[in-house]
């Protein structure tokens, strides 16, 4: 057995493992965390400290609970977000999620794509090749089509790589004065007037849901074959998914706070692990480019499966990782093709760490469509069946909703 052959063999029985335990749930949440994400929470402790911990904490209570509903959404009705949409209430309406779902994909890819091209760029990598082997990357997923379990292995070894970031916790000291603080701001009218506040508080918010999550883990759950008595794992695995999902954004704050402490600068990806480096070593700096280039990737995929589950339901075309190309081939060509104009849009434009904070905002707004419909799907009796949430829960769900949106619209004003 040749060397490529032990290590196919190694992370296949490393997928298999994690398998057992993991899924949906557990992949939307690390994906959750892509690059623009750790960026995001790294700026927020660079600029505000430890203000924004007891927030991101706070923020793993909606994640969960909002997310949970895809779980109800599929095992309650045994299909996908866009078939359910179409079906109750009509093309039109699910239309108009699809594109806001599709506006939020375009611009996430950006975030990704500037990414791992920063990265590149520090390695020696030039843009252009960083950019291809993203899209080669990307692509394989539709060679390794019909098989469910063998492309939900690879990308939970990859969602791994991620977790390297919770090393924070063990290198930087934290402040009990400085969280004593947070909690102060939390609790002062003053700091909601101030821009960069508000912005960075809307913007961890927007990173929190987005709309390709309720997509993928409904119609992942559906394509898996998850039926009733999965229920209780899926949400338990769901519910560990959130709860590290703003761990890790938590420990990305504590770095961003950290390099402000030994006079580094965040002002970008390149900036952040050229910070890395000078603070922490160049083992760090390694691992940090690791950890965002895997964070990066996965979202790549699950945002594309996303919007892919979405559009082919929508059309009622086949649909899913278990059928092979020449079935599903309007599935694959939309996985394929979505991301391409914002590979374009990442070779022609070169700062782009304003507009990534600017997207974490405008998807604060973006999810109202797809989770207001969802909210009252999961509602609905008829729909779910025995899956169905009270009244009282749902209005709960819906005010929370609109508190989110309102504090996206609110940000928006403040920066024009």
């Amino acid at each position: 057995m040749n060397f490529q052959e032990r290590v196919s063999r190694s992370m296949k029985g490393i997928g298999d493992s994690l398998g057992m335990l993991l899924g949906p749930g557990w992949l939307v949440m690390l994906a959750d965390v892509d690059a623009p994400s750790i960026l995001t929470a790294m700026q927020s402790g660079y600029y505000t400290g430890l203000a924004m911990v007891p927030w991101l904490l706070l923020l793993t209570i909606p994640l969960y609970f909002i997310q949970e509903l895809t779980i109800r959404a599929a095992l309650g009705s045994g299909k996908g977000m866009g078939t359910i949409l179409r079906e109750v209430y009509g093309r039109g309406v699910a239309a108009v999620s699809l594109i806001a779902m599709l506006l939020i994909d375009g611009a996430a890819y950006v975030g990704v794509y500037a990414a791992i091209a920063a990265i590149g760029t520090l390695f020696g990598i030039p843009i252009t090749i960083s950019v291809i082997l993203v899209l080669a990357f990307h692509t394989m997923v539709i060679l390794m089509g019909g098989s469910y379990k063998r492309i939900e292995n690879t990308l939970l070894v990859i969602s791994a790589f991620i977790l390297v970031y919770l090393a924070a916790f063990v290198i930087i000291p934290i402040n009990s004065h400085g969280l004593y603080s947070a909690i102060t701001l939390m609790t002062t009218p003053n700091s909601y007037t101030n821009t960069w506040y508000i912005s960075l508080l809307t913007a961890n918010i927007g990173a929190v849901i987005m709309p390709w999550m309720l997509y993928y883990q409904q119609s992942a759950i559906v394509d898996k074959g998850l039926r009733r008595e999965h229920y209780t794992h899926e949400r338990f695995e769901t519910v560990m998914g959130a709860v590290i999902s703003e761990t890790l954004m938590v420990a990305g704050l504590l770095v961003g706070y950290w390099l402000r402490v030994r006079e580094g600068l965040v002002d970008g990806f390149q900036s952040a692990l050229l910070s890395i480096n000078k603070v922490f070593g160049s083992y760090w700096f390694a691992t940090a480019a690791i950890g965002m280039v895997a964070a990066a990737l996965l979202a790549i995929f699950i945002i594309s499966l996303g919007f892919a589950y979405g559009l082919s339901e929508y059309f009622g075309w086949p649909t899913g990782l278990s059928k092979r190309l020449y079935e599903a081939k309007g599935f694959y060509a939309f996985y394929a093709i979505e991301i391409i104009p914002a590979a374009l849009i990442v070779l022609f434009a070169r700062e782009l760490t304003t507009l990534i904070l600017n997207i974490m905002i405008f998807n604060s707004i973006a999810l109202a469509i797809p989770t207001y419909l969802l909210i009252h799907i999961v509602s609905q009796r008829r729909i779910v069946g025995d899956y169905a949430i009270g009244k009282v829960r749902a209005l709960i769900l819906y005010v929370v909703t609109t508190i989110m949106v309102a504090a996206g619209i609110y940000a928006i004003t403040m920066i024009a």
